[in-house]
């Protein structure tokens, strides 16, 4: 599919944070590529989506929380990442890089997070042959 934005990279990983599966579309920025696994190890390695590690306040008192500090030079707190579950169970979880973090008001276009959001809503109308509710509120839009 081609929406006429930006080239993306997608990434697919298993509940481990190891990539299953990639994809990048002609033209992608080389940066898009690693970016795009690591949103997805991300939200795995921290049980959610990557929007909310971007949301995360921070404390100029402190040092700013970035896991990269910590213990993982892999993590990214960028958007873009979101966990795939199935009967509530961390199975995977996608990353998309490429375009803007997130939708601003006026955007059009899908950006990464809106992306790798449809791609869990697509896996999860195949798995119950019904849209959820969160589908159904995307699909309006």
């Amino acid at each position: 599919m081609h929406d006429g934005g930006g080239p993306v990279a997608v990434a697919v990983v298993n509940y481990a944070g190891r990539l299953i599966a990639f994809a990048a579309m002609d033209n992608v920025m080389p940066a898009s590529i690693k970016l795009a696994q690591s949103k997805a190890y991300s939200a795995v390695v921290g049980n959610r989506d990557t929007i909310h590690w971007a949301a995360f306040k921070k404390n100029i008192d402190t040092v700013d929380f970035d896991m990269r500090n910590w213990t993982d030079k892999n993590f990214t707190g960028f958007t873009g990442g979101i966990i795939i579950t199935y009967d509530d169970q961390l199975i995977g979880g996608i990353g998309v890089s490429g375009r803007k973090g997130k939708r601003d008001e006026g955007d059009i276009l899908m950006q990464d997070n809106e992306l790798a959001e449809y791609g869990r809503s697509m896996l999860q109308l195949q798995n119950t042959g019904e849209p959820t509710n969160h589908i159904k509120m995307n699909m309006d839009n």
